[in-house]
């Protein structure tokens, strides 16, 4: 990449907003004109959405009625769900159940010994090879266990854990290009952060830290980062004070050179609304855009905004009338990305060629969790 100066929403971020101190709000800019060109086809179809109500895994195709996969049972809470091959893994609050789409057989392949407060599942470049974190505690003490990450190895149906944090939370971002070690994002009580860790699979232990900032601008992360699944890149959201305010931009670590290619947002002042999703080559970097900084409650959204990686250009995908709504996941062909607003009894489907978006309704008893 050249370098180029262009002038959250899990459970652990709303803990974090309520403990964090918060900046003077930001004043929201007018909303921009669209950039795409969207085009109505009647061919396109969106993918099978997946989605667990009422502990019954479902799966449904737009304007159709729900199929039913399996019966979850009754396992503890529902936290996470994300689809490797043709297995659903649903973190609970009794361990990690393993669902076989094709069958609807289940079974809990880890179990806990204590209920955890919440949790994370990651997948990897090795599709073998499925991660998982547990919150424990959420004083942020120094006396008790805060947060565990964990191995399943899914060819094997083995698993273990891996590494403890005693204060605050960790989360695991995938394994390095060798699969001998995870890079990893510790989280205390405040959402910023100044770095990432690398966590050696087999010692168990810390082998490398990696800061946030860099000999040019001294920067934090601000709540989540996105591992490229080729793991040469890692996206997060910073923040640096300049003529005391904070101003909000994109910054990508090359982990191939340890450099950090710093990018101004458009349409500022704006910030990254809740995290990103990378394109399954790599190529291209999406997340939703919205006025003023993550402390304000937005009005309008900028839409759904993608940075092309070699040629280090932003261009909006579509428009977003919705500004709460959260990135889920994108197709394995790269064509379609998930969005899921946190009221609204709907999820979204955008075609990222077109722009066009697909809605589709949700049961309106509401869902427990989408599949990622």
């Amino acid at each position: 990449m050249r370098r180029i100066e262009k002038t959250i929403s899990t459970s652990f971020w709303a803990f974090c907003l309520v403990l964090s101190a918060c900046t003077t709000p930001a004043t929201p800019s007018t909303a921009p004109t669209p950039t795409y060109t969207p085009t109505a086809s009647k061919e396109l179809t969106p993918p099978a959405l997946r989605y667990i109500a009422d502990n019954q895994l479902y799966q449904k195709q737009a304007d159709s009625t729900a199929l039913l996969i399996a019966s979850l049972g009754e396992e503890g809470d529902i936290m996470d769900a994300v689809r490797v091959k043709d297995i659903i893994f649903v973190l609970r609050g009794k361990g990690l159940q393993r669902v076989d789409m094709k069958t609807g057989k289940t079974k809990m392949v880890v179990g806990f010994d204590k209920i955890p407060l919440w949790g994370d599942l990651d997948r990897t470049s090795n599709e073998n090879v499925l991660l998982y974190s547990t919150a424990w505690d959420s004083t942020c003490s120094s006396t008790s266990i805060g947060a565990t990450i964990g191995l399943y190895q899914v060819d094997k149906d083995t698993f273990r854990d891996v590494f403890a944090k005693e204060e605050g939370y960790i989360r695991p971002l995938g394994l390095t290009t060798d699969g001998q070690n995870i890079f990893s994002l510790p989280l205390g009580c405040d959402p910023e952060f100044d770095r990432f860790w690398l966590i050696s699979i087999d010692q168990g232990k810390i082998t490398k830290e990696m800061q946030t900032s860099d000999a040019t601008s001294k920067e934090y992360g601000q709540g989540y980062a996105t591992l490229a699944p080729n793991a040469h890149f890692l996206a997060f959201p910073t923040t640096r004070n300049v003529e005391d305010s904070l101003k909000y931009r994109l910054s990508i670590y090359d982990l191939d050179s340890l450099g950090i290619e710093r990018y101004e947002l458009p349409n500022p002042p704006s910030h990254i609304f809740d995290g990103f999703l990378w394109s399954p080559d790599s190529q291209q970097l999406y997340f939703v855009l919205n006025p003023g900084s993550p402390y304000d409650v937005p009005s309008n959204s900028y839409g759904l905004w993608g940075l092309d990686i070699q040629t280090s250009e932003f261009l909006q995908v579509t428009n977003l009338n919705n500004p709460f709504l959260h990135l889920v996941s994108i197709s394995t062909d790269g064509q379609w990305i998930l969005l899921q607003p946190e009221v609204e009894q709907t999820v979204t489907y955008v075609h990222l060629s077109t722009g066009e978006q697909f809605v589709i309704d949700l049961p309106s008893e509401g869902v427990q969790q989408i599949v990622r």
